[in-house]
């Protein structure tokens, strides 16, 4: 029976942690929760079986075998050096955060520390991670989404966009991942997701576009290598919950948490 910690009780969070009561009783046990927002940890709290509040992210890693973070990049900062110390497993949705901070993710590789990263609201994946073994000769990713969905981001800011005023669809970033996920990181974790399975960050170029006449967020892979060329499109419908989250981010988590806990592996 595997003991897991949740930190982030959010949308995600909150369908993780109901799904592991439900449906993974017999494989795990959530032993700890927490949030940066104390008020958000409660409101999951009274949908749990039983009262499982940690006081620390600390204490929370001391509890549990694996870790679930589903908050923000920040929360991986505080992670990384505990996990790695106290030799645990980390499963990590705001991929972003481990571009963040390139010397800690060497120093877990090198711990051998067990991080898995959910596709999130890519498809894809699996065919970048078979094509790496040969030669990639370009990565890139263009993200569409509607205009208010980049409010508060850096990258928005920097150039003093007015979202409200963008009546055609129009590209607001074109560089490599590494940057993308500094200017926009509520918005594209897809990106550190897709640099990682690939060729790195530097190399994995990015377009974000801001498309008024669209509801749905939509992610577009093209790669061409030794394998040949790969396009992958997924349009995404947002959480029920949260229209700020992808339902197929939420199905990723869950079902990337299942197939750590089963014996049998499928996919590259």
């Amino acid at each position: 029976m595997i003991k897991i910690g949740l930190v982030g009780c959010g949308n995600i969070g909150a369908q993780l942690a109901v799904h592991i009561q439900k449906k993974l009783r017999t494989q795990a046990t959530l032993v700890s929760i927490w949030d940066n927002d104390s008020q958000t940890a409660q409101k999951l709290q009274t949908v749990l079986r039983k009262k499982i509040i940690s006081v620390s992210i600390a204490q929370l890693v001391s509890q549990s075998d694996l870790i679930i973070e589903a908050a923000s990049a920040d929360a991986v900062q505080q992670l990384l050096p505990l996990v790695i110390k106290k030799k645990k497993q980390l499963m990590v949705l705001s991929s972003g955060g481990l571009l963040r901070n390139p010397a800690r993710l060497a120093q877990a590789i090198r711990a051998r520390t067990p991080i898995f990263l959910p596709s999130g609201a890519l498809a894809g994946l699996d065919g970048i991670k078979s094509a790496r073994v040969g030669k990639i000769r370009s990565v890139t990713l263009t993200t569409r989404k509607p205009p208010l969905s980049f409010s508060g981001a850096p990258g928005v800011q920097n150039k003093k966009l007015r979202l409200e005023s963008i009546r055609k669809p129009t590209v607001i970033f074109d560089g490599n991942a590494l940057k993308a996920a500094r200017l926009f990181p509520q918005n594209i974790n897809v990106a550190a997701t897709l640099a990682l399975a690939g060729v790195g960050a530097a190399r994995t170029r990015v377009r974000i576009i801001a498309d008024p006449g669209i509801k749905n967020n939509s992610h577009t892979i093209e790669s061409v290598g030794d394998f040949g060329i790969l396009i992958s499109r997924t349009e995404n419908r947002p959480s029920v919950r949260n229209r700020k989250t992808s339902q197929l981010a939420v199905y990723s988590a869950i079902a990337t948490l299942e197939q750590i806990l089963n014996p049998l592996q499928v996919g590259s």
